[in-house]
Parts: C-alpha cells; structure tokens; sequence
C-alpha cells in the first residue's frame, strides 16, 4: 500500500511503494505522478525528537526570500515545500529528484573505471570547478554546509555537472534566526570544531575552507586523506596537530600512485594545501578561498590542454626532476 502526503493546501500526492534511498534520518520516495520530484519522509522517531526544528528550519529555507531561489536551481536539491501526513502532522518535504553518481566514487582510486570510465584529469577538474561555482553562490547567500561528505555531491557520468543533496543539514541563516549543521564526520572538520557540539556550533567562512580544502585534495588524490600518514596517527590526530604530511618537511607522502599523483600537481596548487592545511590550523584567515580555488584549479586545467602537466587520473611514474615547464601565471592569486 503507497504511502499517501498531502501538501500544505490539501493536494494528496502518492508516493513509491518502496524508498528510493533512506538513511538514519529519513527515506526518500519518488512521486509517479511527477517524476522530476522527490519526498524525503523523516522517520518517526526522529519527529518524536525533532518535528518542531526540524519543522521551522525547513519551512524557513522554503519561505525566506533570500534563500527562496535555490529551491529551482539545477545544481541542489533545496527544500521547496512541507508535505503532511493524513492527520496533518508534519512530515518532511519536497525537492528536486537529482541524478548522478557520489563523488565517494569518483574520488576512488578503482571504483571510478566502472562510472567514469574515460575519466582524466580535465573531467576531473571541470567537476571540482562545478561544484565551486555553487559554492561561491551559497556562501553569498551566507549558507555553510558544514558536511563535506562526498556521498552528499552526486556527479553526472555523462556531462560535468554536481548536484548537492542533504540540504536540509546545511547552515542557514533564514526567518530571522540561524539553523545550524549538526552533522559531519569528524575526519572533514578543521581543528577548531573538533570534540565540539555541532548543532550548537556556528560554521564559519574559515571552517568552511577547511572543510571544502580536504574534498578538494581528496577529488585530486582519488580518495586519499590529507592527513592520512602512513605509520603515523589517525587522520583526525592529525588534524588537531596540524601534521601534514605532503610538500617539505612533511615527511609522509604515500608511495606509489599517490606519490606519482602529488608529484605532478602544480606547485602553486600544492603551495595552496601547506598553506591551509598547515597555516591554516593555527590560523584560519590562511586557509584557501573559494575564489582562489576557482583561479588555481581553472589554470591547473588549461596548462593541462598545453601538456605542462599529466592529463591522466594516474600517472604512471613521478613528474621527472628535470621538469622546467611553466607551473603557473605569474600573477598573486587574488582573495
């Protein structure tokens, strides 16, 4: 028997006989009726807890007007309205149905050849410079997303396109007040935020960059932590200790394929990850922009189109010692 919602205006809408995906929160139900829809249901016990936050948060990412346009962008599946059960009761809302693989599978040293089989490194850079756009609009509108999980970017096989899911986690300033991000896996946090509350705890600008650095350099170095050491702590240790492990002195690269990779990125892009993740965990104003990102990764991919660097996902050997090419314009990079 399909589970039936009703909107706020009394409209019943049918759902899928089975969920499309569900997690620990909530299931996600396709809509026959219209098929570019979804309907994310919260499961009871997390309503018995929750409803009226939950409630508020979503009904004030839908109705507050500086945040009402993303409810229509291509790239996000932002809330667009509540749906209620028979009794009236709150239950969860509607969103764009998005399509795509997760970037945990794109950013995966073997899992990538069955969804991306042609991948190289340009595709790999169009996607990171897809996903940065959005971001740079977000944070306009002063949303955090707090929860850099790869699993929450799906990526688009056949074109260059992500589309970010889980908003409703996301940091909102809406209606008047701030609905926090009480998630994320401490091994994407920056030093500051670890051990502490999250659903009381305001994502900055600065924890932001952190966050969105460690995608980055995981995207880049197909799954790899940037505070993985081999032989040495756990990620998060080395987070909290600002143990770095790549450029000088860090003492750390992995050998074989990560090191091969490392070697050929450009200077001024590895430049970028010691700063941030090295400065920048005692410091966050030099932790890396989005803007600076968006220079850096854009002329990483043309130098790319002028053979200076490796356009393969794995390059068979390190770049040589002799290598004198042109690693990046000569201009500051802006903030």
């Amino acid at each position: 028997m399909r589970t039936i919602v009703q909107t706020l205006h009394g409209e019943a809408v049918r759902l899928s006989d089975s969920p499309l995906a569900q997690g620990g929160e909530a299931a996600v139900y396709e809509v026959p009726q219209y098929p570019s829809v979804v309907v994310k249901l919260y499961h009871p016990q997390v309503l018995d807890k929750r409803r009226n936050s939950l409630r508020a948060k979503i009904e004030a990412m839908c109705t507050d007007p500086a945040l009402a346009g993303f409810k229509q962008h291509s790239r996000m599946t932002w809330p667009r309205f509540s749906v209620f059960d028979e009794r009236k009761q709150w239950r969860g809302y509607a969103m764009k149905k998005a399509a795509g693989v997760r970037m945990t599978v794109l950013a995966h040293a073997m899992a990538y050849h069955e969804h991306f089989p042609d991948l190289d490194r340009p595709a790999l850079l169009a996607y990171l410079l897809n996903l940065l756009s959005t971001m740079q609009e977000l944070h306009a509108a002063g949303v955090r997303l707090g929860d850099y999980n790869p699993a929450n970017f799906l990526c688009q096989p056949d074109g260059r396109e992500v589309t970010l899911i889980d908003c409703d986690s996301w940091q909102v300033q809406a209606a008047g007040r701030t609905f926090h991000c009480p998630v994320a896996a401490p091994e994407m946090l920056p030093p500051e935020l670890l051990g502490k509350d999250l659903a009381r705890t305001h994502r900055t600008l600065e924890s932001e960059q952190f966050s969105l650095a460690i995608l980055i350099f995981k995207v880049l170095m197909l799954g790899r932590h940037p505070f993985d050491v081999v032989g040495g702590e756990s990620p998060v240790a080395n987070i909290r200790q600002g143990h770095f492990p790549y450029g000088i002195g860090g003492g750390g690269i992995p050998k074989g394929a990560w090191f091969n990779i490392w070697s050929h990125l450009p200077f001024r892009l590895k430049e970028q990850f010691v700063r941030t993740f090295r400065d920048g965990s005692r410091d966050p104003t030099e932790r890396t922009t989005v803007p600076e990102w968006i220079q850096l990764l854009s002329l990483y991919q043309r130098e790319i189109t002028r053979g200076w660097h490796a356009a393969e996902i794995k390059p068979p050997a390190p770049k040589k010692s002799d290598y004198r090419g042109s690693q990046s314009a000569p201009q500051p990079l802006s903030a």
